[in-house]
């Protein structure tokens, strides 16, 4: 019986920590790929799509800052 009582919060304590994480800017669920990101000074999860859109805007704008 302390077995079992053992496995049934083993699994529900699995199972609170596997919960998938969401995008922190469209905040839509995030289902294989992420992406980390120093955002407003704290590590952010991004989803692909909003990863790409963020390098395209620093790549944009390292480029301004070299050619103008």
């Amino acid at each position: 019986m302390e077995i079992f009582i053992g496995i049934v919060i083993l699994v529900i304590i699995v199972a609170l920590f596997s919960q998938g994480s969401s995008c922190y800017v469209c905040d839509l669920p995030i289902k294989k790929k992420s992406y980390r990101w120093d955002l407003d000074g704290k590590r952010r999860t991004l989803c692909p799509k909003c990863n790409s859109q963020m390098e395209r805007k620093i790549s944009k704008e390292a480029f301004k800052n070299k050619f103008g």
